[in-house]
């Protein structure tokens, strides 16, 4: 009898060398690692076998649930053993079961990507996951989402009304605007969709361009948006176009634009203003135990 979807079929703590614990301690703090567990771990999601992180806080409790959505594609832009640390870990330390997917076809993940597509599935079925760790409450879930796990995020609030709040960092919205704008982006975007005839590939990137479906979000869930002003990968203009547009139809949210902030925070060092704004966030719709 095949697994049901979220089941955990594999997990291992993650052990992070001499010079990582270092930048971890150096970027963050020493509590982020002793008063956290990160672990790799391998789940279910539509029959496949799905590789990704979970980080919780080590004492016993019970947490709300962040899933985090990663950006990029194939290896760019994944998770590794460190950045599940400064990226995962960091929240984690604040009060908070944190799930996040490495998307069907990578890092060892059973399946092929589609970018948007039927990868999406990857990360709403963490929603499956979090049932089988101990003191994760799902009656407190938030999603989040950076760059194309913007898309991810916003892809899969169209689907479920669940969610306390969300936030998204320089997600990507609105995908023929961006093929405009950069020739290098849309011949990356024409090749991820080269088995698409023209007007299916049309089709299926308005599907993953959240401007266009803006009347699919629900009203009730808060989203915050941050975009840094010197993003040269997603320009800041897709952010502020979907503020403007979540503000015509009356969903409820802020938006931050991040001075000096580049396309990576961990890189420019914007990720401690960023921080203070996502844990802000957070607390102010989920109200953490601690």
């Amino acid at each position: 009898m095949p697994y049901p979807n979220g089941t955990i079929v594999y997990s291992a703590p993650v052990q992070l060398k001499r010079h990582e614990l270092v930048t971890v301690e150096r970027m963050y703090s020493p509590e982020v690692i002793s008063e956290t567990v990160v672990e790799q771990i391998t789940y279910i999601s539509d029959g496949l076998r799905i590789n990704g992180y979970m980080a919780r806080p080590r004492a016993e409790g019970r947490y709300p649930l962040l899933i985090w959505n990663r950006g990029g594609s194939g290896d760019r832009g994944a998770l590794n053993d460190l950045t599940s640390y400064l990226i995962l870990a960091s929240t984690a330390v604040w009060g908070y079961v944190v799930l996040a997917t490495h998307y069907r076809g990578n890092r060892g993940s059973e399946g092929t990507e589609d970018w948007g597509g039927k990868d999406v599935n990857d990360a709403y079925n963490l929603l499956e996951t979090a049932k089988f760790v101990p003191g994760c409450d799902l009656d407190r879930v938030a999603i989040e989402g950076a760059s194309r796990g913007g898309m991810t995020t916003y892809r899969i609030l169209q689907r479920d009304d669940r969610f306390k709040c969300a936030l998204v960092h320089a997600g990507l919205t609105d995908i023929f605007s961006l093929c405009e704008q950069k020739q290098d982006f849309k011949d990356y975007v024409k090749s991820l969709f080269a088995r698409y005839s023209n007007a299916d590939r049309k089709a299926e990137l308005a599907k993953r361009s959240v401007i266009l479906n803006i009347d699919k979000l629900p009203k009730t869930i808060p989203i915050l948006l941050m975009h840094g002003d010197k993003d040269t990968v997603v320009p800041l203009e897709q952010s502020e176009a979907m503020a403007a547009r979540l503000t015509e139809y009356g969903i409820p949210h802020e938006f931050h634009v991040i001075p000096g902030g580049t396309h990576v925070a961990l890189k420019d060092g914007t990720y401690k203003p960023i921080d203070e704004l996502r844990k802000a966030w957070l607390e102010k719709h989920l109200t953490p135990h601690r």
